[in-house]
Formats: C-alpha cells, sequence, structure tokens
C-alpha cells in the first residue's frame, strides 16, 4: 500500500538537490538546542550505537517498535567508520519516523534528535507521522531497505541513497485494529536519497538535513 504522503516527497527534491550542490551552508538553525531525551514520547537509551561499538557516548532516544511492526535492513555495514557512522544515525531517522507514527505523536523528540532542526528531514518526518495520525492510522507489518550507497562529500554532509520496499507493510486503523492492504497490483517501492549532516554540538552525531523520494523508481524494480 502507498503509504507516504508523496507530495511532500516532490516538495522536497529542489532543497536536496541544493544541499548537494553547495556542501557548505550552515543549518538553519545551527544553534538550536538539541531535543532533550525523554521529551515527548522517546525514553533514553544508554546502550551504544551501531556505529563504533564501544566509541559512542551519545545518549539517544529508545526506539522501541510494537511486535508487528519491523524495518529489515538488507545491506552490510560499511568498512569505513565514518561511513558506517553516517549509515548507523540514517537508519535510526527512518526508524524514529515509524516509531514517531506507532506513538501517535508528531511531535516525538525522537525523529527531531536525528534530524536537522528546521531542515526538510524534520519537516518531513513530522508531515509522515501527522498525515498518518489525522487518518486515524498506525502501520504494520515489514518495511525493506536495500541497495544502499553512502557517499560523504565535504563540510561534514554526505548522502544516502537507497531503495525502500512496502509490499508487506500497511496503515492500519487505530480505532478498530483492521489492516488496510490495497491494491496488491499498485508500486510500492520508493529511490529514496537522504542527505546526512554531522551535528556540531554532539560529537559523532549525523542528523538528516533533507530527504528526496521517488515513487515506483526503476532503479529499485523488483527488490
Amino acid at each position: 500500500m502507498n503509504r507516504l504522503t508523496l507530495p511532500a516527497l516532490t516538495a522536497l527534491a529542489t532543497a536536496t538537490a541544493l544541499v548537494l550542490t553547495a556542501c557548505g551552508g550552515e543549518s538553519a538553525e545551527p544553534d538550536e538546542k538539541m531535543p532533550e531525551v525523554g521529551e515527548s514520547s522517546a525514553r533514553a537509551s544508554a546502550s551504544p550505537s551501531q556505529g563504533e561499538a564501544g566509541a559512542d557516548t551519545i545518549d539517544r532516544p529508545d526506539i522501541k517498535l510494537p511486535k508487528d511492526v519491523e524495518l529489515d535492513f538488507n545491506w552490510e555495514k560499511p568498512s569505513d567508520a565514518e561511513e558506517a557512522a553516517v549509515l548507523s544515525d540514517a537508519q535510526e531517522y527512518l526508524r524514529s519516523v515509524i516509531f514517531g507514527i506507532t506513538e501517535q505523536d508528531p511531535e516525538s523528540s525522537a525523529y527531531k534528535f536525528y534530524s536537522v532542526p528546521a531542515g526538510s528531514g524534520a519537516a518531513y518526518a513530522k508531515e509522515q507521522i501527522k498525515s498518518t495520525v489525522d487518518a486515524g492510522y498506525s502501520v504494520t507489518g515489514v518495511q525493506r531497505f536495500s541497495s544502499v550507497k553512502v557517499n560523504l562529500t565535504k563540510d561534514s554532509l554526505a548522502s544516502v541513497t537507497y531503495c525502500q520496499n512496502e509490499d508487506e507493510f500497511f496503515n492500519k486503523e487505530v480505532d478498530s485494529g483492521k489492516t488496510l492492504k490495497g491494491d496488491p497490483n499498485s508500486s510500492n517501492t520508493f529511490l529514496f536519497q537522504v542527505v546526512m549532516e554531522e551535528a556540531k554540538k554532539v560529537e559523532g552525531l549525523w542528523r538528516v538535513r533533507a530527504i528526496e523520494g521517488n515513487w515506483g523508481a526503476a532503479a529499485c524494480a523488483g527488490q
């Protein structure tokens, strides 16, 4: 089922392209305070990140999804430590968006932790959560990710491209618990590009600055 709010993806495409070509601008609000862990629906976690084992002391939000929701990242961890850190935090951003939906919280501090304040990554996350919640839905099933590529650029920026498949990922009515499976012949595959920015005040943290997605992209056919 096509859950994503596609107009939001289209609107973000220009912003993403500008970030990739500029590769050196400041954040929209570089001095804004990071959301405290524990605000809204996210809880504090002392567990190490999936980046460099034993080297991460960041106090990250604890993102726990319901048993009927799974995000399957079918890709290998990069051998380069910095690329691995970028990919790990990109994954946590994706999980934080779904977490916000399952918690029914458009102001969840989890996605705010993993996105640049006032950036299009934060706007996209909030829109996905809010539109789903406003429709009376949550989600259920398996959201699959594959064909990842991490590219470190310059000025503490990086891009992550990947394919996303939602053949087995559906909206679910909150009140009735009914799963809405939609048209099985419709394309449920997306190609995404995410621009990551290294946080200035939290060492080792990468946050989403912008995101662009294309529905039914040929590059992700069959994935």
